[in-house]
């Protein structure tokens, strides 16, 4: 029995409980034990010892009898504390909501169950998954592995810096301004926001239906330390849901991209983060990818109709929401907000929603040409923590970097965060790869094709890089 089964991904790990090479209780009770060892991270905030030291028992019986095992067969996960869970608290970081106890799982932790999956944990959110930082007053804050001076990210830090530590294999996150790719970012591992309606979300504990917006951009998605776990997490939580209105029916990608990429470095990224993305397209090239560099002229103009659209839609709930369960700290992040962004008249608000069609048009058309684009997850490394809520100017600052993650939620592309081998104050240097809408198929092909040639790096926050089956059975 090796001591490192967590550096192993999960694709590993499945195949070796299935090969009877590793039990599923050794697995949970190290991934247990590692909780325990990384607990000053505060990125799992509640736990289920007993329940997945349970299930682990039970998997390993059904490994013993040939029962057919799912492909996530006694692997650990964890939840986001803002989707259902059955039993637990969806609380989504606000202590109003601590005792919203779900009487039934979400339809993706459902699916994840359903493949053999053991939530070890359910991981660290802002208030109301509204920050880019991850910081709260019911659990606190949750620290970056690599540098606890520097944010985790946000929403989904608590996931991202838990992966990043070596707990669980897959992650659950949520995206609706880069809240997968910012943490993947931040931390270090991968991240994956899939186009609208792929993973289908459904709260049963929501007391109200989501602003429109919101509903429009918001994205279920995985976090993981390798393209095959990220793929294999995308491939079980994907699918139609009847309890999502706007979920795809079931449906395989039959389009034939080609292989031309479109490389974006901004003038204002940070130097470094630009020559990461160089090496990305001068690997792609080298593997018979036609890489151009080019620019998107409209970036900029759909990233700020879309705040536009996300602050009006807030304010619209402040009375109702806001100021009756939310803390003086996140009150005040969102005045910041309303000052940098003013909410919107109704004649407003209803031409910028309009002109999300507007936007998807341009963007379609671009990936005409370049189904593929590589650009900054954001244009400056991970920013020092908390720095969003010091004051209105510092928040703005940390938008300003942030055009290349809620402009694609608007314009509804599969985006991928991936870890460079390359670091900034000991933290890898990610970089964005984006998809054409409903060609996640595409994108992972591509970003196999960086993982294959030692682009992407696989190393765990204070580990030597991760090891494979091979190396610690």
């Amino acid at each position: 029995m090796t001591d490192n089964i967590f550096k192993l991904t999960a694709t590993e790990v499945a195949a070796a409980i299935r090969n009877r090479q590793i039990s599923c209780s050794d697995v949970i009770d190290q991934h247990l034990a590692r909780i325990d060892e990384k607990a000053h991270l505060n990125a799992v905030t509640t736990r289920y010892d007993d329940k997945a030291r349970k299930a682990a028992e039970l998997a390993d019986q059904a490994v013993e009898r040939g029962d057919e095992l799912g492909p996530l067969h006694g692997v650990p996960v964890t939840i986001k504390e803002n989707v259902d869970q059955e039993g637990a608290s969806t609380n989504n970081g606000v202590k109003s909501f601590a005792g919203l106890i779900a009487k039934q799982d979400a339809p993706l932790v459902e699916r994840l169950k359903r493949a053999g999956a053991i939530p070890i944990g359910r991981t660290n959110t802002p208030e109301m998954s509204w920050r880019f930082h991850t910081d709260n007053v019911l659990f606190g804050q949750t620290l970056n592995p690599w540098n606890p001076a520097l944010t985790p990210g946000g929403s989904s830090g608590g996931a991202g810096s838990s992966l990043a530590a070596g707990i669980g294999y897959i992650a659950h996150g949520s995206d609706l301004s880069g809240s997968i790719r910012l943490p993947a970012f931040c931390c270090g591992v991968l991240g994956l926001r899939p186009s609208h309606g792929r993973i289908p979300f459904y709260n049963a504990t929501s007391p109200a239906e989501r602003p429109m917006t919101i509903q429009l951009s918001s994205a279920q998605g995985p976090l993981a330390r390798s393209v095959d776990d990220l793929k294999l997490a995308y491939d079980v939580m994907r699918g139609y849901s009847d309890l999502d209105t706007w979920s795809l029916p079931d449906m395989d990608e039959d389009k034939s991209y080609p292989n031309t990429v479109a490389l974006i470095t901004p003038p204002d990224a940070d130097p470094k983060i630009n020559e990461v993305l160089k090496q990305a397209g001068e690997v792609l090239a080298q593997r018979g990818y036609k890489v151009e560099s080019s620019s998107i002229d409209f970036i900029q103009e759909a990233f700020d109709r879309y705040s536009s659209l996300l602050i009006t839609e807030v304010a619209l709930q402040k009375e109702t929401i806001i100021d009756k369960f939310a803390s003086e700290q996140l009150r005040t992040v969102f005045e910041y907000y309303t000052q940098l962004s003013p909410p919107m008249d109704y004649h407003g608000y209803a031409s910028a929603l309009a002109s999300r069609s507007h936007y998807h048009r341009l963007i379609d058309q671009f990936q005409r040409k370049y189904p593929v684009i590589i650009a900054p997850v954001c244009t400056k490394n991970a920013f020092e923590a908390g720095a969003d809520v010091k004051s209105v100017g510092s928040l703005e600052e940390v938008i300003k970097t942030t055009t290349y993650l809620g402009s694609m939620n608007f314009l509804d592309l599969p985006s991928m965060s991936i870890p460079s081998r390359e670091k900034h104050e000991g933290v890898p240097i990610g970089i964005q790869l984006i998809g054409p809408r409903y060609g996640e198929e595409h994108l992972f092909k591509t970003a196999k094709v960086l993982e294959q040639n030692g682009f992407i790096s696989s190393q765990l926050a204070g580990e030597d890089a991760a090891s494979s089956m091979a190396d610690t059975a």
